[in-house]
């Protein structure tokens, strides 16, 4: 963990988790879901988290969640092991948060986020839009199932590290979605869905799969409570969680919904001028 802050110069990093923000609320001993956007191709952010969370807040460090097919690559799977990251399964994520105790990383948009990923190639200050899938329901549910809070996270400049031959966004004009490029990056996009974990063609410097520099701003936004002013010890009885939902019902798992998808933009909206891109929108799907 320590090693990743070596990132910090590389990608010109900054955050918003100084020592007084949110402070109390961060190092209480609440059961903890941090859910960040954009996935990006290669989410190397995810290990500068890793580091950064060491460094400023070690009690919220925890487990990262990774697919099947990434914890079985050579290499990588090492490295996701040393950074406590395990399968993004649903039995093993419930026994992460509700038996061992320990908080959870992800970045949720998945496959979904990956193939929406476009390095930008126009200056920070003209409009662009940018994509991320966070409505997931299954992330509601395990959040309501746990009693875990959720801590929106979004992180500038993400997905401007790598481009992509064949990228998928909805959002693109209507000409772009008749060519075959992107004909071929649903095809991709499926794949990757049946295999459980993306599969994307990419490069960056040189026509290599050396990461661009972008600017990183990393922004953590306030807890969101799955069930409010409730609260009660888990199952151990080491951790603060809200009053748990075992079967939860499809308006509970919208109602927490609407307020995540609400808190993520307006934590994108009031950091972006920060951040270096005040001409941005976001698009939640």
């Amino acid at each position: 963990k320590t090693y990743c802050q070596v990132f910090y110069k590389i990608f010109d990093f900054h955050h918003n988790m100084t020592p007084i923000l949110n402070t109390k609320e961060m190092k209480s001993d609440h059961l903890s879901i941090i859910a960040m956007h954009p996935h990006a191709i290669l989410p190397l952010h995810g290990y500068i988290w890793g580091a950064i969370c060491h460094q400023l807040l070690p009690d919220l460090y925890g487990c990262g969640a990774a697919t099947e097919i990434a914890m079985r690559l050579p290499v990588l799977r090492h490295t996701l092991r040393y950074l406590s990251t395990r399968s993004a399964d649903k039995k093993g994520l419930l026994q992460q948060l509700q038996i061992e105790e320990e908080n959870l990383f992800i970045l949720p948009g998945g496959v979904a986020e990956i193939f929406y990923s476009q390095r930008r190639r126009q200056p920070n200050s003209l409009p662009f839009t940018q994509t991320i899938k966070a409505k997931r329901y299954g992330l509601m549910k395990l959040s309501l199932q746990t009693g875990a809070r959720i801590f929106p996270a979004f992180v500038f400049g993400a997905s401007d590290m790598l481009d992509q031959l064949f990228h998928v966004d909805q959002n693109v004009a209507s000409k772009e979605k008749d060519s075959k490029t992107f004909d071929i990056g649903l095809m991709m996009q499926s794949i990757s869905r049946k295999l459980k974990g993306g599969i994307a063609l990419y490069y960056g410097q040189y026509y290599l799969p050396i990461p661009h520099t972008p600017k990183l701003s990393m922004v953590l936004g306030d807890p969101i409570y799955p069930v409010e002013n409730t609260s009660e010890r888990n199952v151990n009885g080491n951790k603060l969680t809200c009053k748990r939902i075992a079967n939860p019902t499809d308006a509970q798992v919208e109602e927490l919904m609407d307020r995540y998808v609400n808190a993520l933009q307006c934590l994108f909206e009031q950091y972006k001028v920060e951040a270096g891109y005040p001409n941005d929108r976001l698009v939640i799907t």
